[in-house]
């Protein structure tokens, strides 16, 4: 009885978490159909490398381009619900079948950090380098590679940093490359990801008024009074728990000002770590990051009460932006891998083919291992890296302080933003970004990488590490 039970309650799920997909995608359809083109004059913006200035370009130009090859592709290719559930009940040819059973069973119960440190030394064994490889956990902190190279002729270190629910074997397939240019090249797990232990997060401030914003149509209005200051606190609380981190990191190792190049999550705290600590980073290098578009729950904005305001649907430079995604259900927002451990086993089979099929494009088959032992596996996303990152984010990945909010504070000497060309990150807002660092006298420049899209660094990774080696070595 109590067998049937669960197994009614987990059909039950699985056909919740189906719908809310569904629902999620088809409206992902209908903003994409009632999307205007803007009425705005293009604004001209650099494509720049580090050795030459490529091509003079307008914004609008450029995302109405890519946007209608977006579209041609889209239109050539099954509904987007058909294509999720493709890539959730069937892997790619080549990629071993595993069975749900055998692998539920397995994570019942247990850490799956063993397991995970397994796959780490299986990845790392096939990675190939001039000078030496190391792994340690830095005062039991943080899990760390040093590659050195003494012939390498780029002397600052360098450090990579992963996006959220990632570790620094995200960047496995551009050790070997990076580190034959540069002297001493580091990567690390954050705390409380991968392979570093959590550390305790103390809040310090209690948890404010919830900013409530109540859209309609293409308005909205905030129907209460909110003190911004406390929200900003918690925000400040929140980084803090990576930044000071990443702060004692660099002390332990004895570095003084390195180069950070940092993807998704890690670029949004790396662009808040070199304005806490500015004179920590030399150069930075923001991969497709997060959180860059100013947005209506900003912190920064000081909303009335009562008062009726008109959104923004189309730059991400304005206060007043929203974007047409839909929000991500609260339900998976908040919940995230819990959802697919409720399924029983066949979440567990749903999570590896979606894993197989999302990183099909990455030959190692124990880093996709290594990515559902992380998904999956009852610890492999730490609770601490969860909150953190749901306090510091909206349901429709909006950052509740946003760089371009930020960007006055930032004094790094040099700044790149890189994207995939098919990424699905807003890229409009890395022009913005760039085209307000050059205004305030920032080496900035924005570039991407072809045959790619958010996780380019895995997509094409010797394009991807030329264009890092460019900009930190000029």
């Amino acid at each position: 009885m109590l067998s049937l039970c669960s197994h009614w309650r987990k059909t039950f799920t699985f056909c919740c978490v189906w719908n809310i997909i569904n629902q999620f995608s088809k409206s992902v359809v209908a903003c994409n159909s009632q999307r205007k083109p803007t009425s705005q004059p293009s604004s001209n913006i650099v494509f720049q490398t580090r050795s030459q200035k490529l091509r003079t370009i307008g914004v609008e130009e450029v995302l109405l381009f890519k946007t209608m090859i977006g579209l041609r592709h889209y239109s050539a290719q099954r509904p987007l619900p058909r294509r999720i559930a493709s890539r959730l009940m069937r892997p790619p040819a080549g990629i071993p079948r595993a069975s749900g059973w055998k692998l539920y069973m397995s994570h019942i119960t247990g850490t799956v950090k063993p397991r995970m440190t397994e796959l780490q030394n299986e990845i790392m064994a096939a990675v190939d380098v001039l000078g030496s490889k190391n792994q340690s956990v830095v005062k039991d902190e943080i899990n760390q590679w040093h590659f050195h190279n003494d012939q390498a002729p780029i002397k600052t270190p360098t450090l990579l940093i992963h996006g959220y629910a990632a570790s620094s074997m995200a960047f496995h397939r551009n050790f070997s490359g990076l580190s034959r240019q540069i002297q001493d090249l580091y990567a690390i797990d954050l705390p409380a990801n991968g392979l570093s232990p959590s550390q305790e997060l103390d809040i310090k401030y209690p948890e404010p008024l919830a900013l409530k914003v109540n859209i309609k149509a293409d308005k909205f209005q905030i129907p209460y009074t909110i003190e911004y200051l406390p929200h900003k606190c918690l925000v400040q609380n929140l980084e803090d728990y990576y930044l000071d981190a990443l702060e004692q990191w660099r002390h332990d190792n004895g570095l003084g000002a390195i180069n950070i190049v940092a993807h998704s999550f890690g670029g949004y705290l790396s662009f808040k770590y070199a304005i806490k600590y500015p004179q920590a980073v030399k150069k930075l290098c923001l991969i497709s990051p997060l959180g860059v578009e100013r947005n209506v729950f900003s912190v920064n904005n000081h909303w009335r009460s009562n008062t009726e305001y008109q959104l923004n649907f189309e730059d991400p430079a304005s206060k007043l932006y929203l974007p047409q995604r839909p929000a991500i259900p609260n339900t998976i927002f908040e919940s995230q891998t819990k959802l697919l451990r409720n399924l029983g086993p066949l979440g567990a089979k749903l999570c590896w083919n979606y894993i197989a099929s999302a990183y099909s494009r990455t030959p190692s088959l124990s880093y996709k291992k290594y990515v559902f032992e992380m998904f999956y596996g009852k610890d492999g996303l730490s609770q601490i890296s969860k909150d953190v990152f749901t306090g510091l984010f909206t349901n429709r990945l909006l950052a509740k302080d946003p760089l371009l909010d930020c960007l006055v504070h930032l004094k790094a000497d040099d700044l790149l933003l890189l994207y995939g060309d098919h990424d699905w990150m807003n890229r409009r807002a890395g022009f913005e970004l760039t085209r307000e660092a050059e205004a305030m006298g920032i080496d900035a420049n924005y570039s991407e990488v072809s045959s790619s899209g958010h996780n380019l660094f895995l997509d094409n990774p010797e394009e991807f590490n030329q264009r890092v080696l460019q900009f930190i070595a000029s």
